[in-house]
């Protein structure tokens, strides 16, 4: 289990996210109770130069410091990491954050798959997974990891989706526990925290 300064243990939620994904982001994070005993993780599908933007948007409606991720850093409960704009991140063992470049030509970036897979790997039964709006399949497998660790997946629903085709595809492959509302999940999210955090290894 990752633990905080003074022993606790706490979950990390790994959001990915695309078209359609800042607005949205917005919302959930402006909902967020700011006491949840979590680290959230972001990949959003960018370019780089603009995800420094995103984190500075998310602090200012929210609770949540949100910052971009670089090499090296921590995990900790109560703050946001966002993977820079053409970057992917992995969460290692004990919280330790990877980031690593990605030549231009890999597509989509950053990574939710990457992303979501190190997380089931580092937190197993505490973690969860949250796919949002977005084109095409990113995430599908990561999301399959998480829920094949024991850790629980949400997706957005069709009606509150700009592009319903992430959701939609990691819903068809059965890798979604939980079908939310962007204004619900907020809720959902903190419910799922408290989900996994009474799970045993």
């Amino acid at each position: 289990m990752i633990q905080d300064s003074n022993g606790r243990g706490y979950a990390i939620v790994g959001i990915g996210s695309s078209a359609g994904g800042p607005h949205t982001l917005e919302k959930i994070f402006a909902g967020l109770p700011s006491d949840l005993p979590a680290a959230l993780f972001l990949s959003q599908h960018m370019p780089r130069g603009f995800t420094t933007a995103l984190a500075e948007r998310l602090s200012s409606v929210s609770n949540w410091p949100v910052t971009e991720a670089y090499h090296g850093c921590m995990a900790k409960a109560g703050e946001a990491f966002i993977a820079p704009g053409g970057h992917n991140i992995e969460i290692l063992r004990g919280g330790v954050v990877k980031v690593k470049r990605v030549p231009r030509a890999a597509t989509p970036t950053p990574s939710i798959n990457v992303m979501m897979k190190s997380i089931a790997r580092a937190c197993g039964v505490r973690s969860v997974g949250v796919l949002l709006t977005g084109m095409l399949h990113d995430g599908v497998e990561g999301m399959k990891a998480i829920k094949d660790r024991g850790g629980v997946t949400i997706a957005q629903d069709e009606e509150s989706s700009l592009i319903y085709g992430m959701p939609k595809a990691a819903l068809d492959a059965g890798v979604v526990d939980i079908v939310a509302n962007t204004l619900d999940m907020p809720a959902r999210i903190a419910s799922a925290v408290e989900m996994v955090l009474t799970r045993q290894s």
